[in-house]
């Protein structure tokens, strides 16, 4: 009987051991898998971003964060969030997502704007608009003809002779009628009714004056020429002096 009793508690002993190895190799096996997180990489602001941003290298930073956190609509490759605009604030640490961003093409004007300058529109014919060759982002001089203009006062009278003047120089052209982009290879089907340049508010001042006073005509400068020339402007007599007039009498 007691050698039963042995063979009992030995038996017991055995299955004891398997139980407490089966037991923490399961516990063992499922805290591992707890653990293993699936990671990944995504793009987030560095800082809190204004509306109509356009992002810099600096302005997003690289973070891991679990597939359960990653957003959708999330931007995964940088190329793609640098250089992009922002339609709404961003705010620090918050993912960059696909709808904030806006595309070059569905820029609205105020987004193209040169910082410190004001886009003005003037009305053009085929003339005015170099026969039709214009394209955003091309750049051009303002030529204006002033009238001849007789004024006087209690004392004086002045006569202003007709002149023709360039009155700005190296204007970039923001858009042909209501398109801001143009395929180059591809003229517009109709004549665009206006011209926007971007110009500083001096240059809007002598922009809206002489479109109001004068006859306008742009000039359509080569690629990468940004130089400006003092010129004294044109009278008749710079063109033709004392040729062909004869004096009536009164």
């Amino acid at each position: 009987m007691e050698s039963v009793n042995k063979k009992v508690i030995l038996m017991a002993l055995i299955m004891a051991v398997f139980t407490t190895f089966f037991i923490h190799y399961f516990i063992k096996k499922q805290t591992t898998q707890s653990v293993s997180v699936d990671y990944i990489n995504t793009y987030v602001a560095s800082k809190t971003l204004p509306p109509k941003h356009k992002i810099e290298e600096d302005d997003v930073k690289e973070l891991k964060v679990t597939r359960d956190y990653l957003n959708p609509k999330a931007v995964m490759n940088k190329a793609d969030i640098v250089g992009k605009r922002i339609k709404e604030r961003i705010i620090e640490g918050e993912q960059i997502l696909r709808d904030r961003l806006v595309e070059d093409k569905n820029l609205a004007l105020a987004y193209n704007i040169p910082e410190g300058k004001r886009a003005v529109s003037l009305n053009v014919n085929e003339q005015i608009e170099v026969a039709n060759l214009l394209r955003p982002g091309d750049f051009v001089d303002v030529i204006a003809t002033f009238q001849k203009e007789e004024l006087e006062d209690k004392t004086n009278k002045y006569l202003f002779p007709g002149v023709t003047k360039i009155i700005l120089q190296n204007v970039q052209v923001l858009a042909l009628g209501q398109e801001q982009i143009v395929e180059e290879d591809k003229k517009a089907e109709e004549l665009p009714k206006t011209v926007t340049l971007a110009v500083n508010p001096f240059e809007a001042e002598k922009l809206v004056f002489s479109t109001e006073f004068a006859v306008v005509r742009l000039a359509l400068r080569p690629v990468g020429d940004n130089k400006t020339v003092n010129t004294p402007g044109v009278i008749r007599n710079d063109v033709a002096p004392n040729r062909g007039y004869t004096i009536l009498p009164k």
